[in-house]
């Protein structure tokens, strides 16, 4: 069987094919999200659980499928996870009430994460200097931005002539693409170069990974900036259909025009790396995030009917997010101190348990009014701003103090 060499463009098409499960898994349903809670005759704070407990249950995984990708290597954890995400996304379809729905997504979630952990693990492997990391880093999250492009509209189609179901019948398709294409993917990370690591170790690494400084400040900032874009995609659903009453279809593409933002942003920080430091470019999306958003919160709560106070700053923070995430994604990885996979797993793990909150949160918030959604975006963004400068002042202290040890050697 001839394997994908390392570095190849098909490589990394599929790597980041493996890591958009994760929006294919999220966004594909959120057209149907009305229509399942009229047919289940459920709340919207219900429905907004299949997203919470996915993004819970997507967190707690990767602290599992982490370490046993870096025991047992990179190919073998993610056939095994997208495995129990197939099975799991077939059971979604033939739920038949909420409470099922809200278990098999769990489920899903446990499975999914894998290949998120792996995707991201074997960057770490392959791709060791900082800037072809945050360059791939950029190429894959430009899939995965081009996922909530489609995702949304493929759903539309298939409620408008299959019914919501299909949503999941068609996950679980992909989930089997997965697996037959790693079959074909060479292993990153092969026994002679890997560490044993005792599960009684386990939590004592993850300890020392957080207590790595420069470490939590960029995670934090990570998962502050990740929550602003989930905070739109858990109650946009609800806010375009229910209360501004745009169609299956209207939505599909509003949804994608956010979507668009997110890879103008990924393409602009590639020029952008070229002329200014990372910390610039930190403070000029952080900075733009925060003033857009506030922008938003005062239109908002002036004339909350008017959609067009909805969409344009939407629109505009999700580009800088957009710009910010394969920068700060890239950092992290560039303050790993061992384990890839355990590491890789920590950082989903923080920012999907964030996400996780945040989604739930949104859902009580908003009932008739968007409002809340630029009140915590504000927030969001003003957190991913003082982090990502912390950060920066604490690298900058640290390349300080290793410059002064070298020469005092």
């Amino acid at each position: 069987m001839q394997t994908m060499r390392f570095k190849s463009s098909g490589l990394i098409i599929y790597l980041s094919l493996l890591a958009a499960i994760t929006p294919f898994s999220t966004d594909i349903y959120l057209a149907s999200m009305p229509t399942i809670a009229r047919e289940f005759h459920s709340s919207s704070l219900l429905l907004q659980l299949t997203l919470s407990l996915f993004f819970l249950g997507f967190a707690l995984g990767q602290l599992f499928w982490g370490p046993l990708s870096d025991k047992i290597g990179r190919k073998p954890t993610a056939i095994i996870g997208i495995s129990v995400y197939f099975i799991a996304s077939v059971l979604c379809a033939f739920s038949v009430n909420i409470n099922q729905l809200i278990i098999f997504r769990l489920l899903q979630a446990l499975g999914a994460c894998a290949g998120v952990v792996v995707a991201m693990a074997m960057v770490k492997d392959i791709f060791t200097e900082h800037n072809r990391m945050t360059k791939t880093l950029s190429f894959i999250i430009t899939i995965l931005t081009l996922t909530p492009l489609i995702a949304p509209i493929i759903g539309s189609y298939l409620l408008i002539h299959f019914n919501w179901p299909s949503n999941f019948y068609f996950l679980a398709g992909y989930g089997l693409f997965l697996i037959f294409a790693m079959c074909f993917i060479q292993e990153s990370h092969p026994y002679q170069t890997r560490k044993p690591l005792p599960i009684n170790k386990l939590a004592r690494t993850y300890l020392e990974q957080i207590q790595h400084k420069p470490f939590l400040l960029i995670t934090i900032a990570v998962s502050a900036n990740f929550c602003t874009m989930f905070a739109f995609i858990s109650s946009s659903p609800f806010i375009y259909i229910d209360i501004y009453h745009v169609s299956t279809a209207q939505f599909g593409y509003l949804f994608a025009l956010n979507a668009l933002a997110l890879i103008i942003g990924s393409f602009i920080l590639n020029h952008l790396k070229k002329r200014l430091t990372d910390q610039a470019i930190m403070t000029i999306g952080t900075l733009g995030a925060l003033i857009t958003a506030l922008i938003m919160s005062v239109l908002l709560t002036v004339n909350p009917t008017n959609i067009i106070n909805m969409i344009i700053p939407s629109f505009m923070i999700t580009f800088f997010v957009g710009m910010l995430m394969p920068l700060l994604m890239s950092l992290t990885l560039k303050n790993v101190i061992h384990y890839a996979g355990l590491a890789s797993a920590l950082v989903g793990a923080l920012r999907f348990s964030a996400a996780a909150l945040i989604s739930a949160f949104i859902g009580v918030l908003i009932a008739n009014n968007p409002a809340p959604l630029p009140y915590t975006m504000t927030v969001l963004s003003l957190t991913t701003l003082f982090f990502s400068q912390c950060y920066c002042k604490c690298y900058s202290n640290a390349k300080i103090l290793q410059t002064n040890h070298n020469m005092a050697n």
